[in-house]
């Protein structure tokens, strides 16, 4: 009821996700009038083709069943029984099976390849007779009713075209020969069939549009819609934040964990402040286990000297690892004998605290 109830500010478009969505309920933009009318195309051309099969069948039966006049019935009938029945299967399958074929291409091609179960579903809604008047008046069977009637009207002014204009001739027909009738009726089918053709081609292509129209119109959402669906992929900027915020701070108190079991901590003095962590015999070479600037490089320190960490003051040291290293890696060849001047130092102060 909410999405019925703000149907008037849905004015955008619908987004990508949105479509493919639909998509997945199966509801996508599809012309039956384009499927029909491809078949009733299929199936002229089908005849046609086989007009020639179909006239030997038929004509194969009208003649068995002449020469069985005079036969016993029940001698005959199995073998008129059996050869109608085949007739009326090689008149029916190969159009059913070429209908079958147009039907599935065109359907193809208008919505692509589509499979799913949730229109076939039981609805409750479907059980609703409010619902079920509404959809009576709807758009939809508005122009289906529309539609029905320009074809039927077509249809009905093609055959009167066609007619009258062979009045003239089908006057005379009483007092022609059998082929002049045969003649004059394929050419009156001839011309129906065509202009008849092109009326639904026409009807075609305006319901295709016009589903296109009413598809594109039934998916528009709100702007409020499209904010909640940039939420829903994207996630909610505050809970970002957040999670972002939360993340910063973990990190941060593992850095600090890691400032107290480090062995030095090099300052700019104030700007920067970069943790190494090196103990002989278990690590390659020195690692920077935390370095920061501003706030955090004051945290850095604060963290040292509550561990009693050996703080020394280096600005072009302190600067280099900072720049240079990234946190957790080693460091170059270029800081090896500062660093290691920088080791042997803190070492130092270590003994000399632990013997004071």
């Amino acid at each position: 009821m909410a999405d019925k109830d703000q149907g008037a500010d849905k004015t955008e478009k619908p987004t990508p996700k949105k479509i493919r969505d639909a998509r997945k309920e199966g509801n996508v933009a599809k012309s039956k009038e384009l499927t029909s009318t491809v078949l009733v195309m299929g199936w002229i051309a089908g005849a046609w083709m086989l007009m020639g099969m179909m006239h030997a069948r038929i004509s194969e039966l009208f003649d068995r069943s002449l020469e069985a006049v005079g036969q016993p019935f029940f001698e005959t009938l199995p073998e008129l029984g059996s050869l109608a029945l085949q007739t009326l299967l090689w008149l029916t399958v190969p159009l059913m099976v070429l209908a079958m074929l147009l039907a599935a291409v065109t359907e193809f091609l208008q919505t692509g390849p589509i499979a799913t179960l949730k229109k076939i579903s039981p609805k409750l809604d479907k059980l609703n007779p409010v619902e079920g008047v509404k959809k009576m008046f709807s758009m939809d069977n508005l122009v289906e009713l529309i539609k029905s009637v320009l074809k039927s009207a077509a249809l009905i002014g093609i055959g009167y075209i066609v007619l009258r204009g062979m009045l003239e001739g089908l006057l005379k027909l009483p007092y022609a020969s059998p082929a002049a009738m045969g003649s004059a009726i394929w050419h009156a089918l001839k011309w129906i069939v065509i202009w008849t053709v092109a009326v639904f081609f026409f009807v075609s292509a305006l319901d295709v549009w016009y589903q296109k129209y009413s598809y594109t119109k039934k998916l528009k959402m709100s702007r409020r819609d499209i904010k909640q669906e940039v939420k829903e992929n994207e996630g909610d900027p505050y809970v970002k934040q957040r999670r972002k915020q939360l993340h910063q701070e973990w990190s941060q108190q593992n850095m600090l964990g890691s400032v107290r079991k480090s062995s030095v901590v090099v300052t700019n003095p104030t700007h920067i402040a970069v943790a190494l962590q090196y103990e002989h015999g278990e690590t390659e070479l020195p690692v920077v286990v935390a370095k920061g600037e501003g706030a955090l490089a004051e945290e850095i320190k604060r963290a040292a000297e509550e561990a009693g960490v050996p703080i020394l003051q280096n600005v072009p040291l302190a600067r280099g690892l900072n720049e240079k290293v990234e946190l957790d890696d080693y460091i170059g060849s270029e800081f090896f004998e500062a660093v290691a001047e920088v080791l042997h130092w803190a070492e130092g102060v270590r003994r000399g605290h632990h013997g004071g």
